[in-house]
């Protein structure tokens, strides 16, 4: 039992080193690419974008970089080159706001302003109010289309926006998905049929090889569902084991079935942890064909 607990306390800590980053894929770039951005923002637009260009050689599904070889390109009066970057970074994510708002931008420049508006609406949406640019840059598209209505509510908007940022600034969100959503509780509710499932499981079986097999299946199916928020699922699951097995379940008299429970419930919990992060692992690597 002891050995058990050595293996899982360890296995927790290389879990949550590898695994339990709440930051999405574009905010890991973002970070990784922190070099180049400042290059960037610095107004060293040709070192920039050599600096993108290679990263882009050797990541060629980076949407940060092809967002910021974008707006290199159009610094330095290539809108066409621009415009492929912006649109190749949004097929890798569609959840970066930044991508979209820029994409509006420069539909906005070539006088398609209904396209620029879509574009718009989804950096709105996704931006999640921690920027008042798409509501900016949304009013002057409205307003060339003719919708003064709504292009005065956005410009309101964006006043009420930039004042409510100056009293309470949000942390940077690039993609705008809030990490608590209707899908992550459902998924908690799953986890709690498994959980129920699992202890049944480890109260009825033999050895210790079904309760091993359950816990494996149904901690990948959470990394699957759930590759960048499994990790909260794993702890709910693990939770959900140990106070389903002793307040809901008697302990047994018999030493050997005892310790047949017991080691089936821990090992149910290790390898909860263990096969999450196998589920996100191969989820993220199927996103990234």
């Amino acid at each position: 039992m002891e050995f058990l607990v050595v293996i899982a306390f360890f296995g927790y800590i290389y879990y949550l080193r590898n695994y339990a980053d709440l930051r999405t894929p574009s905010e890991k770039e973002e970070a990784a690419l922190s070099e180049g951005i400042k290059l960037y923002e610095n107004g060293q637009t040709d070192q920039a974008f050599a600096y993108f260009d290679l990263k882009i050689r050797q990541k060629p599904k980076s949407c940060i970089a092809y967002l910021y070889r974008g707006l290199c390109q159009k610094k330095l009066g290539n809108p066409g080159a621009a415009l492929a970057d912006i649109r190749a970074g949004l097929s890798y994510d569609d959840q970066v706001f930044t991508l979209h708002l820029e994409l509006g931008k420069l539909l906005l420049e070539q006088n398609e302003p209904e396209q620029a508006l879509a574009a718009f609406n989804k950096a709105v949406t996704l931006s999640a109010e921690t920027s008042a640019a798409p509501y900016h840059w949304r009013s002057k598209a409205l307003r060339q289309i003719g919708h003064e209505t709504g292009a005065m509510q956005d410009a309101e908007r964006e006043r009420h926006l930039i004042e409510a940022l100056k009293t309470h600034p949000k942390a940077s969100n690039t993609s705008g998905s809030a990490f608590f959503d209707k899908r992550l509780a459902i998924n908690m509710v799953m986890i709690t049929l498994t959980s129920a499932l699992l202890v049944y499981v480890i109260k009825n079986a033999e050895s210790i090889h079904l309760p091993y097999l359950v816990a494996v299946f149904s901690a990948i199916s959470i990394g699957f569902v759930e590759p960048y928020r499994g990790w909260l699922l794993a702890i709910l699951q693990c939770a959900l084991l140990v106070a389903g097995y002793f307040l809901f379940t008697s302990v047994p008299e018999d030493r050997g079935r005892q310790e047949l429970e017991n080691f089936s419930l821990y090992g149910s919990m290790i390898l909860t942890f263990a096969a999450s992060f196998l589920g996100g692992f191969l989820k993220r690597a199927l996103n990234m064909k």
